[in-house]
């Protein structure tokens, strides 16, 4: 029955004739089985369909498991790592059942996906414990390996990392070293040897040979010449002098031996007219690759002006709705990547209806829009939102009417005229919701917190986009909020932290450029990136700013780290907390 049913399914191009055979026999086994081939040859759609026609009554203890695991694989099979998180048996169905080697592989896919490396290790170190032969367990460390090399490993750092037990350690410490491009072999070796040394007798010995192989990307001749076109006079000087620190930063990091490129750099002034001067004058000069411009108007400018002769690595994003012409890549510090990430992490802590309250004017609408498309995506929903005055000091008129205060007083009135008698009195605010999304600076932030407490909203969380977090002193007011932003921001230790600090040290800037840095920096690296072949669809690169990839129209995206104010510090949130 089975085979039949899979050769009218293909060559009808539907699963029904399938679904009939099995639901005329009441067989969800037949089912499943037929919902696990179609997710097998890539209908996600089909497999779904038919897991529709289970008698969900008629199901046992490990029929249930299996419809779970089969959820969960269909989410991922459709690219939503948190639903598929949200859809695994819990630890308790799994518990001595022979389908837990399947949702620990299963749980490590989504947690690859939502860029946690520790979490997606540890499933696949438990995984191993589970499995009965050599063989499999080689297949199992393949495909921990293989996640570690495209995952983010920069956020796999700190406090947590040294809570995980000495296997996970080990495991991601080396993918570190093999991530390390930038390493020379006498460097490799003693880090290698390092790893030995703590780690005697780790299953990843077996991928020390091919730590070798790794190269950085292809030297550049000397004779190759970059151009940075920045607004280096204007109203954005000093962000463009920011930009323009990070990137020098990152060519002497990088060529600190051997020939350089040469780099000139190019003001574009503030108007269209300066801007195409600035690019004529770069591609007279020689240039073979422009970084460049800004500011999203430039970015639009350039764009307009036709097909590049030279590739270029705009430093801010067009808008939605406008193709970039071949050869142009798009790539900035965009809000809306912290809003989307703010509304994936509370979906992760399985909060989906949300209030929204942001500033009056355009960065206010687009970080609203983003974090509600995405929220939206995800299943959630957006129940109401309220924009407030930047230059206001008191929000309460705003935070009334989002929370339906105001509605709360005008019943309490309309009780009290009809019963004649005063009453006392406490208002309550709406009770839909499962968290409030705040888009504002610190100085905004330090206003509304305590303002949302004393309208009784201490037990929601409050998510935030990277704004209302400049790199100093965290105060008491913000406790327990909770926001997403760049290893060059978030590190406390390594690489990241280094580097901002020898850049804040060397570079005074103000708390409005503190991320700049890191776009310049990365730039470079992106350059490198893009002409040695490096950066291609499905890659990731860890960075200052993020876990950066390119997506099909030559956007490179960026993952961001998720924390907690806690208590005037910062405490990086756990992509798995159910776990």
């Amino acid at each position: 029955m089975r085979a039949q049913g899979i050769a009218l399914d293909r060559h009808y191009n539907s699963p029904a004739p399938y679904r009939a055979l099995a639901a005329s026999a009441a067989d969800n086994e037949t089912l499943m089985g037929a919902a696990e081939q179609e997710l097998a040859e890539g209908h996600p759609d089909a497999a779904r369909a038919t897991l529709a026609d289970i008698a969900a009554a008629q199901l046992d203890a490990r029929q249930r498991t299996r419809l779970s695991l089969l959820q969960a694989e269909i989410a991922l099979a459709e690219d939503k790592p948190v639903l598929a998180l949200q859809a695994l048996p819990s630890a308790a169905d799994l518990k001595l059942s022979p389908l837990a080697s399947r949702a620990e592989a299963d749980r490590a896919q989504a947690l690859f996906k939502m860029g946690d490396a520790i979490g997606a290790t540890q499933a696949l170190v438990a995984r191993e414990r589970l499995l009965p032969n050599p063989q499999l367990r080689a297949e199992n460390r393949e495909m921990l390996w293989t996640g570690l090399h495209n995952a983010d490993l920069d956020n796999a750092s700190g406090a947590r990392l040294a809570q995980a037990d000495k296997l996970t350690r080990g495991w991601i410490e080396l993918a570190v070293i093999g991530r390390s491009v930038w390493l020379d072999p006498h460097d490799l070796e003693a880090r290698v040897a390092q790893w030995r040394a703590e780690y005697p007798g780790h299953p990843a010995e077996e991928r020390l040979a091919s730590l070798s192989q790794v190269q950085a990307p292809a030297a550049r001749s000397s004779s190759q010449t970059l151009a940075l076109l920045l607004p280096l006079s204007g109203n954005f000087a000093n962000a463009a002098e920011a930009v323009r620190d990070g990137f020098f930063a990152a060519y002497y990091a990088r060529n600190s031996q051997g020939p350089r490129p040469t780099v000139r750099v190019y003001d574009t002034g503030g108007t269209p007219e300066l801007l195409l001067a600035a690019w004529q004058r770069a591609l007279d000069d020689g240039a073979q690759f422009v970084v460049g411009p800004l500011t999203r108007e430039e970015v639009a400018t350039l764009s307009a002006n036709g097909r590049p002769a030279v590739p270029v690595l705009a430093l801010n994003y067009l808008d939605p709705g406008h193709e970039a012409p071949f050869n142009f890549f798009q790539w900035g510090l965009a809000p809306e990547d912290e809003a989307r990430q703010a509304a994936e992490r509370a979906v992760v802590d399985h909060q989906f209806r949300a209030l929204a309250f942001v500033p009056e004017g355009e960065w206010g609408e687009r970080v609203l829009r983003a974090f509600r498309e995405r929220l939206e995506t995800l299943g959630g929903v957006v129940v109401a939102s309220q924009t407030y005055s930047a230059t206001n000091r008191d929000h309460s008129d705003a935070l009334r009417l989002l929370l339906l205060l105001a509605s709360s007083d005008e019943r309490h009135r309309s009780l009290t005229n009809a019963l004649g008698v005063k009453s006392e009195f406490e208002p309550r605010r709406r009770d839909d919701i499962d968290l409030v999304f705040l888009g504002a600076r610190p100085e905004q932030a330090r206003q509304i917190g305590p303002q949302l407490r004393f309208f009784r909203t201490g037990e929601l969380p409050i998510y935030a986009t990277a704004q209302i977090y400049d790199g100093d002193a965290l105060p008491p007011d913000l406790s327990g909020l909770r926001f997403c932003d760049m290893p060059f921001m978030l590190a406390q230790d390594g690489a990241w932290a280094a580097l901002r600090t020898d850049l804040r040290t060397q570079f005074p800037r103000s708390r409005d450029t503190a991320r700049l840095p890191a776009l310049g920096y990365d730039a470079y690296t992106l350059v490198q990136l893009i002409e040695s072949g490096q950066l291609t669809a499905g890659s990731f690169f860890p960075a200052a700013s993020g876990t950066l990839s390119l997506r099909g129209d030559r956007v490179i995206a960026r993952g961001l780290t998720c924390t907690e104010i806690r208590n005037g510090a910062l405490k990086p949130l756990d992509l798995s907390p159910g776990r």
